[in-house]
């Protein structure tokens, strides 16, 4: 709507017309579109930051045996009720599983 509002910024584009309004149209699409693009590249990057939790390493490995085919390279899993500390399941490249503690 501010486009159309504005004299266009291409001076051989009279305010008002039927190019200035095609102009509006096509710079607003291309506006949009970026911010699509945007947005979806940021989902993107949310989906690859899932965390699971686990009461215990066993309930952790069974989850994962279930569910190979859905889990993600770059999924991390914590597994809380391990001995001396809570420990990180994460999926490698692979598929390879590291335990590590947090």
């Amino acid at each position: 709507m501010a486009c159309w509002t504005r004299k266009p910024s291409v001076s051989s584009i009279k305010k008002g017309s039927g190019m200035h309004h095609e102009h509006c149209t096509k710079t607003c699409r291309e506006e949009f579109t970026r911010c699509i693009e945007a947005q979806a590249e940021l989902e993107k990057q949310d989906s690859r930051k899932t965390e699971l939790h686990f009461p215990t390493v066993v309930a952790a490995l069974e989850w994962l045996r279930e569910h190979k085919a859905e889990v993600a390279v770059g999924t991390i899993v914590i597994v809380a009720g391990v001995i001396a500390a809570p420990y990180v399941v994460a999926i490698a490249a692979g598929g390879a599983l590291v335990l590590a503690p947090l």
